[in-house]
């Protein structure tokens, strides 16, 4: 009897060591300033790459526009601008089959309608726009919690030379790399059994 009031005893302590246990602290994001710095220099450089000689236009946002919905405004914007050489699909894509010149005008209304739509940047991570300690953060999770924990699910998680490197801010998640690609039915088991990291993109590949 002794021998199990010291075993109640020590699972009760225990617990109380689990419930004072600190919670995680997570990696502070980037601020607004950064982000806003951040996505006006890669609009600077896409729009250099189009037309190295011309001034980029200055475009006033119309609407933001959230990263979990389709974004209808953009193509909507697009399709408005009746150009030629520019075919649109029923799942929402583009490409374009014109002339250089056609194809420049496309370019050029493409890149003022996404200024004119851009996505809302309240939680950058979520655009996959992450601090440096974010970056870290989130490198040590997949390594550590959430490939691991996939492979015990039974999946395979290829990863390629580079993406998984320590202080990258382009960090891939895991979920793109799983063999056999899961159903979409699988998500919910999947994270359930391996929750996703509170830091980052909360992206899962779809069936087509």
């Amino acid at each position: 009897m002794a021998v199990r009031r010291a075993a109640l005893a020590l699972g009760a302590s225990a617990l109380l060591l689990a419930g004072c246990a600190p919670a995680i602290v997570l990696p502070p994001p980037m601020t607004q300033a950064e982000i806003k710095r951040t996505i006006a220099e890669g609009n600077e450089q896409w729009w250099n790459a189009m037309f190295p000689d011309e001034p980029m236009p200055v475009v006033d946002p119309i609407e933001y526009v959230d990263v979990h919905e389709q974004n209808t405004q953009y193509l909507d914007c697009l399709k408005a601008a009746d150009l030629e050489g520019i075919t649109f699909s029923d799942t929402g894509g583009w490409t374009t089959s014109g002339d250089l010149e056609q194809n420049n005008a496309v370019n050029r209304a493409s890149f003022v309608c996404q200024l004119q739509y851009p996505y809302d940047i309240s939680d950058p991570a979520e655009l996959g726009y992450l601090s440096d300690a974010q970056a870290n953060w989130l490198w040590y999770f997949n390594r550590d919690r959430l490939v691991p924990c996939l492979k015990m699910l039974g999946y395979t998680v290829m990863t390629h030379p580079g993406e998984y490197v320590e202080g990258s801010i382009n960090v891939i998640p895991p979920y793109y790399e799983m063999s056999p690609r899961p159903d979409d039915d699988d998500w919910d088991l999947i994270d359930f059994r391996c929750p996703p990291s509170p830091v980052g993109p909360d992206y899962r590949p779809r069936s087509p």
